[in-house]
């Protein structure tokens, strides 16, 4: 996550190397993320795009004195989400497709989707539990935060998301995982 803030720093000084490093860095997790919450392919890439031109746009407004870059970027990309969803007035859920716990982040951010019938099952299981449960997992499981950035971003402690987010995968595991 350092190199990322050093990438963003590099890019606020007019680096288009560090532009697009922190692109190619970024835009898997930022479709996969986006992907989790709309279910839609095509308008992932669409925000997903959008959200890196909105970065090179506002990168200025980025000030490492208030935040990490990770969190400003993930607040950037949140935002885009709930504009979409203010815009078109949709509602949100997520999408997660996988057979197992470790690949299941993998599995949204490649587009792979070979476990229908599993990601049917998981979708509907996804949507019992709370859109901040949801949030807390895509955040760690899709963005890849690390409870730190998770808890500046969220404004919770890191031990409370470490908790809240070991229930959720259990509530998974349990409901999922091993009924396969």
């Amino acid at each position: 996550m350092e190199r990322l803030h050093a990438l963003a720093v590099r890019m606020k000084k007019g680096d288009r190397r560090a532009a697009g490093a922190l692109y190619d860095e970024l835009a898997p997790k930022v479709h996969g993320f986006v992907f989790a919450r709309t279910g839609r392919r095509e308008v992932a890439e669409d925000i997903s795009q959008d959200v890196f031109l909105k970065l090179v746009e506002k990168i200025e407004m980025f000030d490492e004195r208030k935040a990490t870059f990770v969190v400003w970027f993930w607040r950037l990309t949140r935002n885009m989400l709930v504009d979409y969803f203010r815009e078109k007035k949709e509602v949100q859920f997520s999408s997660f497709e996988g057979e197992d716990l470790d690949r299941l982040a993998s599995y949204v951010a490649h587009g792979n989707v070979d476990a229908k019938l599993a990601h049917e099952k998981l979708q509907k299981f996804l949507k019992t539990l709370g859109e901040e449960e949801q949030h807390m997992f895509e955040l760690r499981y899709i963005a890849e935060l690390s409870y730190g950035e998770m808890a500046e971003l969220l404004g919770k402690s890191e031990g409370a998301l470490r908790v809240a987010t070991m229930r959720v995968k259990e509530k998974i595991k349990k409901e999922f995982i091993y009924e396969v």
